[in-house]
């Protein structure tokens, strides 16, 4: 299967099988693809003891001209958008950068400098009622009312209750 690590366990199976079947049959029985057996039969060292190098395979084209051109534009405006600072680098350095293939690392890098330092946003919650749920309520003094009963004030108050519902 794609993008699954092999296990020592695996290994191990494709290593004893592999004494009596073919490349193929013992990495099928193992549970990886042949190329992946080619691999092993290269170096047979034991996935949990690999040391996989992660990281940058290519040097960054951008490293030597962030700091000077690009950051300033940034904190200037922290909104212009990463084609606009490419168009910009490509008028400063025409030769080497004339085509767009460091769009997508300036995205990248652009993207990472607003997480950082970019302006602050909103945080919303959203509320949902539900209906017998939750309600809203409300008194009102109607003593202003001027009410008589047999010529006597009213001194009262009226309760309003509604339930929410999702159309609020």
């Amino acid at each position: 299967m794609p993008y699954k690590f092999i296990t020592d366990e695996q290994l191990r199976l494709y290593m004893t099988d592999r004494k009596t079947h073919g490349q193929r049959t013992a990495a099928a029985r193992a549970g990886f693809s042949e190329r992946t057996a080619r691999r092993f039969d290269v170096d047979a060292t034991l996935p949990s003891q690999r040391n996989i190098k992660r990281g940058r395979t290519v040097s960054d084209p951008l490293e030597d001209i962030w700091d000077k051109d690009i950051l300033p534009i940034l904190d200037k405006d922290n909104s212009v958008k990463p084609i606009t600072l490419l168009r910009h680098i490509q008028s400063l350095y025409p030769l080497r950068f004339p085509d767009d293939r460091v769009k997508r690392t300036l995205e990248r890098r652009v993207r990472g400098w607003r997480a950082l330092n970019g302006p602050e946003k909103d945080i919303i919650f959203r509320q949902t009622p539900e209906p017998g749920y939750m309600g809203q309520s409300d008194f009102t003094d109607a003593a202003d009312l001027s009410i008589t009963i047999a010529g006597d004030p009213l001194v009262h108050r009226l309760y309003h209750f509604v339930g929410t519902s999702p159309l609020c």
